[in-house]
């Protein structure tokens, strides 16, 4: 099957590569289409995303290219909105929704920062209950699920992303498990997300207890690379349609010229 690849990010926001560098790697890859989706707004935490002003620039500078590789590849222009992000995400082609942060007393706790950042948020806001830093994380998600704006739920157990829930233990599951059925319910579709094995970690997300809640419950799934290089666009796609399959999957959903497309897994 040809891949797609809707979740990149660029020197627009944290990424390495420019746009242009991404569209001519998938490109080389075979890929049926790409999507830049740049890190919305944050205005507490603008070390890794655009500014509210950026978005007229990129939005134009995603276009002309576009329109350069419009004879061989669908090239979209999409982006990745944060559940605390402020700005408007309009005229956009589609929009990931995100958790990265569990706000607590005022302070934006990131989850997916670095092993030290987690483990210190758990002993100092959550008294070492990681089972409550679990449920903050998803009532989050679930709270910007309702919100809606978004087509594409990111990286649904994110916080996993350092191993730390990794035993899947009952309390997790049903926490979990209540917010991926509201967002079942609310969102077309969640992505199998292989940002974490290109940084180096063990974590798939979803998980495998995860997938097959989605396959039970009926969910759409996109498959996406959280690629902040051009060489991680395909990064661990194999290992990913593996995993899809044995949950019960027998395609995905991918965004290409005719709009969102069922592909069979092959």
């Amino acid at each position: 099957m040809q891949y797609t690849n809707i979740h990149t990010h660029t020197t627009f926001s944290d990424g390495k590569n420019t746009p242009e560098e991404m569209i001519k790697k998938a490109i080389e890859l075979g890929f049926a289409s790409i999507g830049i989706s740049d890190h919305s707004e944050t205005a507490f935490d603008s070390a890794y995303c655009m500014a509210a002003a950026d978005y007229a620039d990129y939005k134009s500078v995603v276009g002309d290219l576009k329109k350069k590789y419009g004879d061989r590849i669908n090239v979209f222009c999409g982006i990745e909105r944060d559940s605390y992000s402020s700005a408007a995400c309009e005229g956009f082609d589609y929009v990931i929704g995100s958790v990265h942060y569990i706000l607590y007393r005022g302070e934006h706790l990131s989850v997916d920062f670095s092993l030290e950042k987690q483990t210190d948020a758990i002993q100092r806001c959550f008294g070492g209950d990681k089972m409550e830093y679990a449920r903050r994380y998803y009532d989050i998600l679930a709270e910007n699920v309702l919100r809606g704006g978004f087509e594409v739920l990111g990286h649904f157990d994110l916080l996993n992303k350092f191993g730390l829930f990794s035993d899947c233990s009952e309390t997790y599951q049903k926490i979990a498990f209540e917010a991926l059925d509201t967002a079942l319910s609310a969102v077309p579709y969640l992505e199998m997300n292989t940002g974490a094995i290109a940084r180096g970690y063990n974590a798939v997300y979803p998980a495998d207890v995860f997938l097959r809640r989605i396959y039970e419950k009926g969910g759409k799934i996109v498959l996406n690379g959280d690629s902040h290089s051009a060489e991680a666009l395909d990064c661990h796609f194999d290992q990913a349609l593996d995993a899809l399959k044995k949950a019960g999957f027998s395609s995905v959903w991918q965004l290409r010229g005719k709009g969102w497309t069922e592909i069979p897994i092959s």
